[in-house]
């Protein structure tokens, strides 16, 4: 599981339960993983006897609600060890500052030992490693991307190291690193560095990692990194850190959701990349079982987070993705499935032919979505010199289509916001019509006024044949099939006419869906996604997700059901990890995490529910 994420946008580490680093992402967060999701091992030497990781006691925070990871390690009865991880904030440097204990009454000699497993590229296949003599460091290199890694304390350099294949498991038992200078293939590194430790003292540590696309780069990256400028770092890293959430400062009645407010700001900005990309999660642990991963940009997902960055104040980052999705809008105006972090075409399962038929292979909510937030935030900021570009490559070809991708006043059918189904789905046609009654003010500032009388014109026939044909019951549905039939299968998703504006949210109808939602999709206090959902499931019963209890939440938070609204908060705040860190979806009887770990999306619907708490009160 990871457990915490660290991120400068332009790298982005992950650590699991025990501290380990088992991710790292360069040049871009969420592509090429470095470790292929292997935890770089550590252990302590001493007294003859080898101590893994695996027997440490750990325990892990952001410190003070920071950028900055704190782990409390315990290693024995006589070792403690205390580190703290940051990225540097302007370059592509990590760091950690170890602090090792001797709680003993006896002086110890304690020997710190990482092995680094890397496989570059996320490949195993020709790499080479070797002890770089000017910085003291040993660096890992394939064609372009190269990391250097230093271990050191304020006296002395590394001592020991070793560079090879499986016989470093056999030198790491033994205490003792043969010093073996270079490897090419399949290979991996260890690090060694004895402190010596008085009774009741302790003695610091330090380890960088350096990343580049060259060994010119990463040695001048290296010749930084000494205590000094570390001790540096990390003071600017919490400064910074806590400047930049006071930006956002809430204040909130429930006190674990001041916390998670704080640490779900930082997971989304840890999950943005440079260009503005923000990517699902970076949780690698699924590359093992799907052969693939969350670790894309999906323009439904960054488009929810690129909102909560707006509502939150941080504007300029929220920009900086509309920038990055402007660039990615087909020739007809619409945005496919998902996008790799570096801009070009990522995997995808929608077919281009269903039934035999030639489709679109997309989710229409997708293009919907990233019109409806950017229209937001120009509501907010009405910074309208800033959007000229993203309107002219962006919004008004994306506006044009939805207009155009329409049949019998609907949208044309389409894939679901789950990816699952083809149809009319009611979350894409609430998107469509949010998208298009929103955006139709920053169209008529932009000198577009036929167009966005337009799109009121359509928006308002949409919502009539929405309530025409999308009702049963008294209630909406989910869908209508390729066919036109009616899915009366009851889904969390038939929340959206309310969050998009389409109809007042105690509106009988909206109040009639909300108690069908409620009455068939509450498991062990959350929302299931959708009657009979089978992903990831595992018991008798389906998996609550986080953004969907949410999403009840903000309904009654909408209503002025404040009582509710928390119930239903409070169960996702009990969700998080101690890290805070939140996932997709929980087990239905432990509640304990049965897949990805963060998931940007459920931090983003934290920080939605939460301002909708503080205008609720």
């Amino acid at each position: 599981m990871r457990y915490v994420s660290i991120g400068n946008e332009r790298t982005l580490i992950n650590l699991d339960q025990l501290g380990r680093i088992i991710d790292i992402y360069y040049p871009h967060a969420g592509m090429e993983n470095h470790t292929n999701g292997k935890p770089v091992r550590q252990y302590i030497f001493t007294q003859g006897k080898l101590i893994p990781d695996e027997e440490w006691r750990v325990s892990l925070n952001y410190f003070h609600n920071t950028n900055i990871a704190e782990i409390d390690a315990s290693i024995n009865s006589d070792i403690r060890l205390l580190a703290y991880d940051f990225s540097d904030i302007y370059a592509p440097l990590y760091y950690r500052i170890l602090k090792v204990y001797n709680t003993s009454n006896s002086p110890l000699k304690i020997k710190l030992i990482f092995n680094f497993d890397l496989d570059l590229y996320s490949t195993p296949f020709g790499d080479t490693a070797f002890i770089e003599p000017e910085t003291n460091s040993i660096v890992h290199y394939k064609s372009r991307r190269y990391i250097g890694i230093k271990l050191f304390s304020i006296l002395k350099d590394m001592q020991e190291y070793s560079v090879g294949k499986e016989e470093i498991a056999d030198e790491i038992r033994r205490g003792y690193l043969s010093n073996r200078p270079i490897e090419n293939g399949d290979v991996q590194s260890a690090l060694a560095l004895e402190l010596e430790i008085n009774p009741s003292n302790s003695e610091k540590a330090y380890l960088a990692l350096a990343f580049g696309r060259s060994l010119s780069e990463i040695k001048t990256l290296l010749r930084r990194a000494n205590s000094t400028e570390i001790e540096s770092s990390f003071v600017t890293n919490h400064s910074f850190w806590s400047n930049w959430l006071f930006k956002s400062e809430r204040k909130f009645s429930l006190q674990k959701m001041n916390d998670l407010y704080k640490i779900s700001l930082l997971t989304i900005r840890d999950h943005m990349n440079e260009n503005g990309s923000i990517i699902a999660s970076s949780d690698y642990s699924f590359m093992g079982i799907y052969g693939d991963a969350y670790t894309y940009c999906w323009p439904r997902d960054s488009a929810i987070s690129a909102y909560a960055l707006d509502i939150a104040g941080y504007g300029e980052l929220a920009l900086k993705h509309y920038k990055f999705i402007s660039k990615l809008i087909s020739e007809e105006g619409y945005l496919y499935h998902k996008y790799n972090p570096d801009s070009t075409l990522a995997s995808s399962w929608h077919p281009w032919i269903y039934k035999g038929k030639r489709i679109l292979p997309i989710q229409e909510d997708e293009t919907a979505l990233e019109v409806w937030a950017i229209a937001n935030h120009y509501r907010i900021y009405k910074d309208i010199d800033e959007l000229v570009e993203i309107y002219r490559s962006f919004i008004k070809p994306a506006i044009k289509f939805l207009m155009k991708f329409i049949e019998d006043g609907l949208p044309k059918p389409s894939f679901d916001l789950w990816e699952e189904r083809y149809g009319i789905h009611i979350y894409t046609v609430s998107t469509v019509y949010g998208a298009l009654t929103e955006a139709s003010k920053l169209v008529y500032d932009m000198g577009d006024e036929v167009m966005a009388s337009d799109m009121v014109s359509v928006a308002e026939y949409m919502k009539s044949m929405m309530l025409r044909k999308m009702t049963y019951n008294g209630r909406f549905i989910r869908r209508l099939d390729e066919n036109g039939n009616i899915d009366t299968t009851i889904d969390a998703s038939m929340y959206s006419p309310f969050f998009f504006g389409v109809i007042d949210p105690k509106d009988p109808i909206m109040v009639s869906t909300i108690n069908a939602i409620e009455s068939a999709l509450k498991v062990n206090g959350g929302i299931i996604r959708y009657e009979g959902d089978t992903y990831r499931r595992s018991k008798s019963r389906p998996n609550p997700w986080l953004i969907t209890t949410l999403w009840v939440a903000e309904y009654y938070l909408r209503v002025g059901n404040v009582q509710k609204a928390n119930e239903y908060i409070s169960w996702v705040l009990d969700r998080a990890v101690p890290t805070g860190l939140l996932p997709e979806q929980v087990d239905p009887d432990n509640l304990q995490s049965t897949s990805v770990l963060p998931l940007v999306w459920s931090h983003s619907e934290l920080v939605i529910a939460s301002h909708q708490m503080k205008e609720a009160i």
